[in-house]
């Protein structure tokens, strides 16, 4: 059986000689020597580079850390820890390292431009715009313009946000994501001067885009237009489109339902449910407002809310397998695991070849009852139906590990590995393999390569107590 190798953390190993002067020596130096007077400190940025480079994040920061120590007045190390913690999404340490680098007089512009990173991985956003508008007006960065973008978007300043979009086109014109943007938001007034953009980005939500301009009526174009941006990932642009259309038509059920789950998935919960209680009052035989209305309150925990508007929602199109499934959800939070099965075998009846309802199925047993058939059966129905998707064989690495099948785990998860082989989740369970069998060299290796790699802080605690455990 192909196994994973242990993760080697080999990227520093060519500066290992820059750093011999650190260790002890084993005779006396004399004053005049070379290697008296070689400094420690460039040695320790460069090979805290490089192991950032690789993405050994831990080992970056501890050289980093040994940096500042040796030199406490100097914003170097701080600045390089806050980009080290920017890409390893740790807002808050970089914050605090941030902090201590412009208390040493770093520069102003890449001060403001990373705590703009950071505010905005915070998810404050009014923040997050005000220094990157700082930022850019010391110096001219197009990460920057990118996030002042998406800020703009959050907070509904669709002008500022199509200027920004027209600077960074100007700017590149093979700026991909900015003709994107630039494209969809043209659309909402101007389709033909939307046209050219969406045809230079060519990425599937251009092309989604594109489609919805067929439409030639006005309202029904800017709901399709939503109706994409929410398709692929973009809801702030189908609030945009879709506050538009309601405006111009307040009885369209469907685009209020829209509008309603746009504005969820930004976190403006209040102003979603009032779009969807609308949407329901409005047109209460549609199957998409009362499915969205249902989710909206399942997920707030109140399955007794969602449940008419569930059972409404499957009452209206018996053959959805995402009816069905949402009603399996239901009847589980509702305690009623017998008829949660039932719902449940019903979306994968529904829509056999579908892996997206088949991986709902594993999860939701992984979730709930780790180890039980049913999740291992329908890992391996998601793998049959997805050979080639990392998620997927780490779906099943991850079921078959809590089924005590470890050897058909470990090689679902180093299949896993090989074809994502950063994958933070594959190495961590991959770990905990490693340390059921007494591997504890090996189980920390893994472990620490996805403490590394991992960007989710809520798999980060789960990872640093697997770490510390296998001390």
């Amino acid at each position: 059986m192909k196994s994973v190798k242990p993760a080697v953390f080999g990227v520093g190993l060519l500066l290992l000689a820059l750093l011999a002067a650190c260790g002890p020596s084993p005779t006396p130096l004399s004053v005049t020597s070379p290697a008296a007077t070689r400094d420690p400190f460039p040695a320790l940025l460069a090979l805290g580079d490089a192991h950032a480079e690789g993405r050994e994040r831990t080992a970056a920061e501890a050289a980093y850390r040994q940096a500042a120590s040796l030199r406490p007045d100097d914003p170097t190390p701080y600045l390089r820890l806050a980009r080290l913690y920017r890409d390893w999404n740790r807002p808050q340490e970089g914050l605090d390292a941030l902090a201590r680098a412009g208390e040493r007089g770093a520069d102003l512009g890449e001060v403001a431009s990373l705590r703009a990173a950071f505010y905005a991985a915070q998810g404050d956003w009014e923040r997050a715009v005000a220094e990157g508008e700082q930022a850019l007006a010391l110096r001219d960065d197009p990460a920057t313009w990118h996030l002042l973008v998406r800020g703009y978007l959050q907070r509904e300043r669709e002008e500022e946000a199509r200027d920004a979009c027209q600077a960074l086109v100007e700017r590149d014109p093979a700026d991909v994501q900015a003709r994107e943007c630039l494209g969809f938001l043209l659309a909402l007034t101007d389709p033909e001067a939307a046209r050219p953009h969406l045809q230079a980005a060519a990425t599937p939500f251009a092309r989604a885009g594109l489609t919805a301009l067929e439409e030639k009526d006005e309202v029904a174009r800017l709901a399709r237009l939503g109706q994409a941006a929410l398709a692929h990932g973009e809801p702030a642009l189908a609030v945009l489109a879709l506050r538009r259309a309601v405006a111009m038509n307040p009885n369209f059920a469907d685009a209020r339902a829209l509008l309603g789950h746009a504005l969820e998935e930004m976190g403006r919960l209040e102003g979603a449910r009032v779009q969807l209680e609308t949407a329901v009052r409005l047109a209460p035989d549609s199957p998409l407002a009362r499915s969205l209305l249902g989710l909206h309150f399942l997920n707030r925990g109140d399955p007794d809310a969602a449940r008419p508007h569930l059972e409404a929602a499957y009452d209206r199109d018996p053959q959805n397998p995402a009816f069905a499934l949402y009603l399996g959800l239901l009847y589980a939070d509702l305690g009623q695991y017998a008829v949660a099965d039932i719902w449940l075998a019903e979306a994968t009846r529904l829509a056999p070849e579908d892996p997206h309802i088949w991986e709902a199925v594993a999860r939701f047993y992984l979730d709930r009852f780790p180890g039980d058939a049913r999740g291992v059966t329908a890992a391996r129905a998601l793998v049959r139906l997805a050979p080639d998707a990392a998620s997927a064989h780490a779906l099943l690495g991850q079921a078959l590990l809590f089924a005590e099948d470890y050897a058909g785990a470990e090689e679902a998860l180093c299949r896993t590995l090989e074809l994502a082989p950063d994958l933070a989740v594959a190495h961590y369970d991959l770990g905990r393999l490693y340390a059921l069998r007494g591997r504890r060299e090996a189980a920390r290796a893994e472990f620490t390569r996805a403490l590394d790699l991992n960007t989710d802080p809520g798999l980060r605690e789960e990872i640093e107590e697997a770490l510390g455990g296998n001390r």
